[in-house]
């Protein structure tokens, strides 16, 4: 950032930045995110022959363990005397091959997350991708929006049968999608719907159909983002300026260049720096008054129309 005049900070104040989003199945405890909303991943240990004892582990994220109630339920059925304030797990003994364990977050009397994860003497793991936009330098995830696709692959675990041997069904928010298809480890579908989540799970089986697994995923679905290189706050006097540089996430987008940049300040438009219209010199004339102005940009999708992003800070003249 190239400053000239003077610039004040606020405090400590950092430059926005996105925390990076981790892979569902090695979820580290990194805090809070403000992008996103408040989920749970459910992690079972490996089912064995019916009479075994299975544990399951709640790991969240956006959610304060010691504030939230955990409500477990077995089959359906609410497992009262394992479920409460910071009950991160649950444990059960199988009775038959298969059994689905549910978990409810509770906070404040609302459910704010759940899942479910299904519990059988076979495994079958899930991993998936979307295609939306994100800066080079992001070591995050991608988060999928309306519009994007979705891919998964499926790595089952049976004892003595090769993936490709397989049966594979894929539903998306309980509709079958793909039914028994032989050898079908990968799956993608569109999001058409607005809506805050989807819910996608697979069964595999034998070809004779005597064993099976299961695994479903709740993937929260994001909005597109814009993000300024600065503090939240920033103070300037007359005479000064700085360069600001506006960055996209989690467009349906190929590259940058497929935005268009709408920068205002003081409800006036200006214009950014060709060719990088992500680009600005907010540059305050030595004749303004004091008092606070906000600088506004919004990001629209040349491809996508309707799909925008958009971003604030205030500024103050000294």
């Amino acid at each position: 950032m190239l400053l000239s005049g003077v610039v004040l900070w606020h405090g400590m104040a950092r430059a926005q930045e996105i925390p990076a989003i981790p892979e569902l199945t090695d979820i580290p405890d990194l805090g809070f995110d403000e992008f996103s909303a408040p989920s749970v991943e459910l992690l079972a240990s490996p089912g064995g022959a019916v009479g075994t004892v299975v544990a399951v582990t709640a790991k969240t994220a956006n959610i304060n363990d010691n504030f939230v109630s955990f409500d477990w339920y077995l089959d359906d059925q609410p497992m009262l005397a394992q479920s409460g304030r910071a009950r991160t797990s649950f444990s059960f003994t199988t009775t038959k091959p298969f059994h689905a364990v549910r978990l409810s977050i509770i906070e404040d009397g609302k459910k704010i997350t759940e899942n479910t994860v299904s519990v059988s003497s076979f495994n079958v793991s899930l991993l998936w991708r979307t295609n939306t936009f994100v800066p080079a330098d992001y070591e995050g995830k991608a988060l999928p929006v309306v519009g994007s696709t979705i891919s998964l692959t499926a790595f089952p675990e049976i004892k003595g049968e090769s993936p490709e041997n397989l049966l594979y069904t894929w539903s998306v928010n309980a509709e079958s999608q793909v039914r028994n298809i032989l050898g079908e480890q990968e799956f993608s579908f569109t999001i058409m719907k607005n809506t805050s989540s989807v819910f996608v799970s697979v069964e595999v089986s034998t070809l004779n159909q005597s064993f099976t697994a299961s695994k479903a995923l709740n993937i929260s679905l994001a909005k597109p983002q814009i993000l300024l290189d600065t503090p939240p706050f920033l103070f300037l006097v007359p005479g000064g300026k700085i360069d600001l540089s506006a960055q996209p996430y989690y467009f349906n987008i190929a590259s940058a260049a497929d935005l268009r940049y709408n920068w205002s300040f003081g409800a006036k438009s200006i214009l950014g720096i060709p060719p990088d219209p992500n680009m600005l010199t907010l540059a305050i004339p030595s004749d303004s008054q004091t008092g606070s102005q906000t600088l506004h940009v919004v990001a629209e999708n040349l491809r996508t129309p309707g799909e925008t992003g958009r971003t604030s800070i205030e500024v103050t003249i000294l």
